[in-house]
């Protein structure tokens, strides 16, 4: 029985508090590391290492051991066929009790049985009739939409009325302006010949401005090529200047050179 004393108190009382100060060391070591002081590795090992070991000595801890309630309290087993506690007829039968009391009162004012199932009956019935006039009340609310409905429709058909009338009318004036309308389509005829002249018209003065369009291309294009021409010739006389030049410039050597023969010829 003393080494059943002292594997509680190792489990029950030291080990929790070896599981706080191994989870001390863990959250050191990871500050270390996370902080990167010196000495953050053998921190972070030295934690790891102790709460490795507190969860090796955790794998054999004991269970606890829950008492078998039901060799105290036999009506606790599964398989119990006895007696209950208070069993149903000592409590009925309690002397002074307040059960007894209230049977006593129900006794003296004539309650029975049959009274409290008429009561029953007669609140079931409560219950229906206010069941029906509910429906009453829905049927009178309905009757009265039905009314508001009717003079809507009503309202309605006075309007219907009123846009016939004026449809008739409308259609009376329509058939005493048949006349007008077929003058009007006479006219409508007649502008229409008029515009058919008018766009012959039209037409014929768009081909006359455009054989004209067709005459000034032409001659834009004689001056275009006349100039093109004249900007040729230029570069012709341009180059018969220089030869013109040349020319001049031979003819002046060979007067020098003519020059010079006569003057040796007189010496």
């Amino acid at each position: 029985m003393s080494n059943k004393k002292e594997r509680s108190f190792i489990y029950d009382v030291l080990m929790p508090k070896v599981y706080g100060l191994g989870a001390a060391v863990v959250i050191i070591g990871a500050l270390f590391k996370i902080q990167h002081w010196p000495g953050a590795d053998v921190m972070l090992i030295a934690g790891l290492g102790t709460e490795a070991i507190i969860f090796a000595l955790s794998a054999f801890q004991p269970q606890p051991h829950d008492p078998d309630w039901a060799r105290v309290y036999p009506q606790l087993a599964d398989d119990y066929s006895g007696d209950a506690i208070l069993p149903a007829t000592t409590a009925a039968s309690g002397g002074n009790g307040l059960t007894r009391k209230l049977d006593d009162m129900l006794l003296d004012a004539n309650i029975t049985p049959e009274t409290i199932n008429s009561l029953g009956l007669g609140l079931n019935r409560l219950s229906d009739t206010a069941a029906q006039l509910a429906d009453v009340s829905h049927a009178a609310s309905a009757t009265s939409d039905y009314t508001l409905k009717v003079q809507e429709v009503t309202g309605s058909l006075d309007k219907m009325n009123v846009a016939y009338a004026t449809t008739s009318e409308a259609l009376a004036q329509m058939a005493g302006s048949t006349v007008d309308a077929k003058e009007y389509h006479q006219q409508i005829q007649g502008m229409t010949k008029n515009l058919g002249a008018l766009n012959a018209v039209y037409e014929m003065e768009l081909q006359d401005a455009n054989n004209h369009l067709k005459a000034m291309n032409k001659f834009y294009g004689n001056l275009s090529m006349a100039m093109e021409n004249l900007t040729d010739a230029s570069k012709d006389t341009e180059q018969f200047k220089q030869e013109v030049s040349k020319l001049t410039q031979n003819l002046h050597s060979l007067n020098t050179v003519y020059g010079n023969m006569l003057t040796a010829m007189r010496g």
